[in-house]
């Protein structure tokens, strides 16, 4: 073996370990936390090794009904924000990118866009809430779905935006010079194309919605009202410590993101990357 290739050889090594480290570190919270939810609360803060496998736990989080509210709620959310971000996302990233709009419009949106993510969410909350508040949408599902809309969408535009320049723009001349509308070109020709990146926004807006605490935490009054994100943080009592229901409700509530993830983890991969290649 060559010095070149035992150079790459040790390169190709570390590589590993470190990868390795990093994923033993972001398992352990997650399996700790699984471990905790089939374990009594005794035997938790017992200095003992006992680990007396228990569905109790998960038992007390159904028991009165309101957990599965909240997971109805946070689902209700999720495809809300999703629907609102592709539509108005695609719809805004297409004329972004081939409808050359003035720079007079073009250069505000932007700058709205990429300043939107950047501003800590809890400043914009008393006017956020002032005006649910004025259109009655405090305490329900419909003005969280906006809040959230409102979050994601700079990132569904630019991401949408970037992915479109990607196409070579013969594509959408050869539909209108078929006679095509600007419509039927981007529902017909463009749309299909870009399905990674449609992928891509939606899987990443489903998991901040489906994540997000701070607005559903003012927004509503707790309870059946509230997202699951709320509602595990509920269980915290200030006179009980039950660490085993956290941990069920919290279990339960990773489930979904996890296993869309896994299945959606080319797509991500594929319309996040995707993007940043011109062609």
């Amino acid at each position: 073996m060559s010095d070149a290739q035992t150079a790459g050889t040790k390169r190709n090594l570390g590589v590993e370990i470190t990868l390795g480290f990093v994923l033993v570190l972001s398992i352990i919270p997650i399996a700790f936390t699984t471990l905790l939810a089939f374990l009594p609360n005794r035997a938790i803060v017992s200095s003992s090794w006992d680990f007396p496998f228990w569905l109790g736990n998960f038992e007390r989080v159904f028991k009165d009904g309101i957990f599965i509210a909240q997971i109805g709620n946070s689902l209700l959310i999720v495809l809300g924000t999703v629907a609102i971000c592709l539509v108005i996302g695609t719809l805004s990233g297409y004329s972004l990118s081939r409808l050359h709009p003035p720079r007079w419009i073009t250069i505000p949106a932007l700058v709205i866009a990429g300043f939107i993510p950047l501003i800590p969410p809890m400043t914009l909350l008393p006017g956020l809430y002032v005006l649910l508040s004025d259109l009655g949408l405090i305490g329900g599902v419909g003005g969280l779905v906006l809040v959230n809309a409102f979050l994601n969408l700079p990132f569904a535009v630019l991401l949408m935006s970037s992915y479109f320049s990607t196409i070579p723009e013969e594509l959408r001349e050869a539909g209108i010079m078929d006679g095509a509308s600007e419509l039927t070109v981007l529902l017909r020709i463009m749309l299909p194309v870009v399905r990674p990146g449609i992928a891509a926004v939606g899987v990443f807006t489903a998991i901040m919605a489906w994540n997000e605490f701070q607005m559903g935490l003012t927004l509503t009054s707790g309870g059946a009202t509230a997202p699951v994100t709320v509602g595990i943080a509920g269980l915290l009592q200030p006179f009980a410590v039950t660490w085993g229901e956290l941990a069920a409700a919290g279990t339960l509530a990773a489930i979904p993101i996890i296993v869309m993830s896994i299945f959606a983890n080319r797509q991500i991969v594929a319309g996040l990357t995707a993007g940043a290649i011109k062609g």
